[in-house]
């Protein structure tokens, strides 16, 4: 087997599944390129490719791609600081402001106003980020 042939071969190796068996192949195929003192090269064009690329052998055209969904304006309502005091969850739950989880017994912060009981509850630390729009 000549050392082209060989080399082909582990290129060919170094697009295994195994990363460990493509990662070895890949390395000893450079090492074979550097030490033969061999040259990478583009290949030639093939004399016997399709020179009627529009041919009814080739996949129909993809659809074209939806565009990316459009994000909403932001908001730019004028804003008030929800009244709140801080307090014990009796249950777990989710924080309005970073909507991350909070388990039962930590420190939250609960509307003080009655017109805000619905707005849920906030970590101690997102208290200061809590606010909503401000009603017309």
């Amino acid at each position: 087997m000549s050392s082209t042939d060989r080399i082909e071969k582990l290129i060919a190796l170094s697009g295994s599944a195994n990363e460990h068996e493509a990662r070895s192949a890949a390395y000893l195929a450079c090492k074979m390129i550097r030490e033969g003192g061999f040259r990478v090269v583009a290949a030639a064009p093939d004399p016997w490719a399709d020179d009627f690329p529009g041919s009814a052998w080739t996949a129909p055209p993809r659809p074209a791609a939806h565009p990316p969904p459009r994000r909403p304006a932001p908001d730019t309502r004028p804003r008030r600081v929800v009244v709140s005091e801080i307090g014990t969850a009796r249950r777990s739950g989710r924080c309005s402001v970073c909507n991350e989880a909070f388990e039962e017994g930590s420190d939250v912060a609960f509307p003080t106003l009655a017109s805000d009981r619905f707005l849920g509850a906030v970590h101690a630390d997102c208290r200061s980020r809590w606010s909503v729009p401000v009603d017309p």
